[in-house]
């Protein structure tokens, strides 16, 4: 079970994170709308699924349910920012916004409120028998404070127990109806998933002509459906300018050679436990997820060199990532994955 503790450690670790990319002068500014502005690092990008995958399954302490929730709508802006063709490469204001709700409630891990004894409330604060009984929202039938229930506790020499506040067990019950909503929400999310394929849809501008226009390499990928070193290289080899700089010169023939050599070892090698989990995949009829990874993108990769199908991949990890293990998401990972084996052929 995910603790509070647990999660907000990991959220001050992600917020260490954001602040250090937010003063570090080595990371590249872009222009956008006029001005430049710092573009959201890989690390810092990564940090971020990596707290969605914290959350995203198994169980969570009650008392952790507002912060977790608080997460969700986070990673949804989050979501819609890596979607976005036109948002501030540095981060949409309405994701900061929501990171900001996120922070709040880790500054204070929640604890039960507890209501003073009847008599500590009588003797020394001076409360009135009717004001005792509104503290404790005792009413009378006519729904008034029902002051003649704090007198008989009082006649009858026993000290009340310090009992929780009512107000507190009514937040944490409307807490728990809230989880219970979400559960539901995944619930219907797997299965539309698995109904419904998730489709890209690429810009229609080429790349040179982005990269003209001097759109991020970042949002170039996500218009383009390819990984931003894709984007980078491409620029390199036009000689056009990406991210406000000129692209680092291509390297040496030696040093390609070097690099293409190790690259086609590391394929090879890749390929043969490709060609094995297939096998092994085949043999056995039940794919395995990778579950301990809790990485999507690593198991999605690693159930691709397992061998299994689009299909499969979705099933094995739609209950541990019923918001992420999309037919969409899934087939791109494994295009890339299936492009390096295919490769070595």
């Amino acid at each position: 079970m995910r603790s509070w503790k647990e999660i907000a450690k990991a959220v001050k670790k992600v917020e260490a994170l954001a602040k250090a990319w937010e003063s570090d002068d080595q990371t590249p500014m872009v222009e956008y709308e006029m001005k430049e502005v710092r573009a959201v690092s890989k690390k810092l990008d990564r940090a971020w699924s990596e707290l969605y995958d914290l959350v995203a399954s198994g169980e969570i302490e009650p008392i952790a349910y507002p912060l977790v929730m608080a997460i969700d709508a986070w990673i949804d802006e989050v979501d819609r920012f890596r979607d976005s063709h036109t948002a501030n490469p540095g981060g949409s204001d309405e994701l900061w916004k929501a990171w900001g709700d996120v922070l709040v409630l880790v500054k204070r891990e929640p604890v039960p409120q507890m209501l003073e004894p009847i008599g500590y409330l009588i003797q020394v604060q001076k409360c009135s028998p009717a004001q005792v009984a509104k503290i404790y929202e005792w009413k009378d039938e006519f729904g008034q404070p029902d002051a003649r229930r704090v007198l008989e506790v009082i006649q009858s020499g026993q000290e009340s127990e310090p009992t929780v506040s009512p107000h507190w067990t009514r937040t944490c019950q409307k807490n728990a109806e809230l989880w219970e909503a979400r559960s539901s929400r995944k619930r219907q999310v797997v299965k539309e998933v698995v109904a419904q394929p998730d489709v890209p849809v690429l810009a229609p501008e080429s790349m040179e002509t982005l990269l003209e226009q001097n759109v991020p390499s970042r949002q170039i990928a996500r218009m383009k459906n390819v990984d931003q070193q894709t984007v980078i290289d491409y620029a390199r080899e036009l000689g056009m300018i990406v991210d406000g700089q000129q692209p680092t010169p291509a390297m040496t023939p030696d040093q390609h050679l070097s690099r293409v050599r190790n690259a086609e070892i590391d394929k090879r090698e890749e390929a043969k436990s490709y060609a094995a989990g297939a096998k092994a995949n085949a043999e056995s009829g039940t794919p395995n997820s990778h579950y301990a990874l809790n990485n999507y993108r690593e198991q999605v990769r690693q159930m691709t060199l397992d061998g299994c199908t689009k299909q499969q991949i979705v099933q094995g990890l739609i209950t541990q990532h019923p918001e992420r293990a999309k037919p969409g998401s899934v087939a791109q990972i494994m295009a890339a994955v299936e492009r390096e084996a295919a490769a070595t052929k």
